[in-house]
């Protein structure tokens, strides 16, 4: 394989382009299952926020926020949509599984499959950990995943090209059966003002997690499971689900 970058070095200009998604809806569906549990939240916190697509709709629901992610060039775009929708947000960059901050929010959410890229049993093991000290007796962690179905069947082992005026990209994926990882070699053809272009790529990994393994996770975190829905419904999740929902509470008291 060749030198790539760290991954979202350059995906991060182009991620909300590429993403065919209603954040806004996003942000309604969480607020809709949080609503249900009887959750009444006024500060969150985001870990794994990207580059604010479902920060940017709380936040002007009203919501305060702190969000966070562990890539600069993301909290980059972010903190532009943020200034540009007239919103306050405060942005830190903070890996998901490390954050410390010493304060508790009444809800921790982690969204776009960020929680896939905890690609060890440690890793997961410290999200679990750090999200439950971060979150207030009586709190709620949400987050989602790619499913089994996405990570196998359609990242699999298959490749995808798309050009666009100012810029291409070449996304070749190969699933590890042994490791249960999805590794992801994104190239990217980026015109340039003189009209020529620059290559450059990415290596992402995103490990299979199955509910059965994020269950016993959060168990072992004291977190009681509220809920694990195919997305973005509250459904039991099918076979073909692309993602799952998964919904826990720091116990009351």
């Amino acid at each position: 394989m060749s030198s790539a970058d760290a991954a979202y070095t350059h995906l991060a200009q182009y991620y909300d382009r590429l993403m065919d998604v209603d954040y806004r809806e996003w942000a309604g569906y969480l607020r809709q299952i949080w609503a249900g549990l009887g959750l009444k939240p006024r500060r969150i916190l985001e870990l794994g926020c990207g580059t604010g697509g479902v920060t940017i709709p709380l936040a002007q629901m009203g919501y305060e926020i702190l969000a966070a992610d562990r890539s600069p060039a993301m909290l980059a775009v972010a903190r532009e949509k943020a200034a540009n929708a007239g919103v306050a947000v405060r942005f830190v960059i903070e890996a998901m599984e490390s954050i410390d901050l010493g304060q508790e929010f009444d809800l921790v959410i982690s969204c776009c499959d960020a929680v896939n890229y905890l690609t060890t049993n440690e890793q997961l093991a410290r999200f679990m950990r750090q999200a439950y000290l971060h979150t207030k007796p009586g709190g709620l962690l949400l987050f989602d995943l790619n499913s089994e179905f996405k990570l196998r069947e359609i990242y699999g082992s298959n490749s995808y090209a798309e050009l666009f005026d100012d810029f291409g990209y070449f996304w070749d994926n190969w699933f590890d059966e042994n490791e249960e990882i999805c590794t992801m070699k994104l190239t990217f053809m980026i015109k340039e003002a003189n009209g020529l272009y620059r290559r450059a790529s990415e290596v992402h990994q995103e490990k299979l997690w199955r509910p059965g393994q994020v269950f016993q996770s959060l168990d072992e975190h004291n977190w009681q499971i509220r809920g694990c829905y195919e997305f973005p419904t509250l459904a039991e999740p099918t076979d073909e689900a692309e993602r799952w929902q998964f919904v826990a509470q720091r116990p009351p008291g």
